[in-house]
């Protein structure tokens, strides 16, 4: 019997331990990617991460059924000549900071995507994180030439309350 109570004291404990180590969160905003062109080798994603936490945490990878595989890709300007490469330890997330993959900047490489990608439609993925719980999220699909997400503010012109 006092056996029974120590460990049910024990592991009252571990749970509450664990409950007041508070986890960091990241918000998702505007996840969206472009429409494909038939056979296109690759589609790119973007969003917007919020860490809301005290804790700095990393976007470690990315997983979509839409596609063979995804990967965190950087861009930059080196000789007047944009470069991509993978960023392989991830992205950092500091605690409190809002961090965009856009164009011609950090995004989301959608490799060998296994359909076509029409505007209208939602590609899902699942964000994997160093600390939070992994995020399923679905990226709107856009226009060919769409340069960013739509806003989703009430007061632009043509918007319908």
């Amino acid at each position: 019997m006092l056996k029974t109570l120590c460990i049910a004291a024990l592991l009252s404990l571990a749970l509450f331990a664990h409950a007041a180590t508070p986890a960091p969160t990241v918000q998702v905003q505007q996840a969206w990617m472009r429409a494909s062109p038939p056979h296109a080798p690759t589609a790119a994603g973007y969003l917007t991460l919020v860490n809301t936490g005290t804790q700095a945490d990393r976007l470690l990878s990315v997983s979509s059924e839409a596609a063979e595989r995804v990967e965190l890709h950087g861009s930059e300007l080196q000789g007047g000549v944009m470069r991509m490469r993978m960023l392989g330890d991830g992205l950092a997330l500091p605690a409190g900071a809002r961090v965009a993959l856009a164009p011609s900047g950090t995004h989301l490489m959608f490799i060998a995507p296994r359909q076509p990608l029409v505007a209208g439609q939602t590609v899902r993925a699942i964000l994997h994180f160093e600390h939070a719980a992994p995020q399923v999220v679905d990226f709107q699909v856009l226009l060919l030439d769409a340069t960013a997400a739509p806003s989703h503010h009430h007061d632009m012109p043509g918007s319908k309350m």
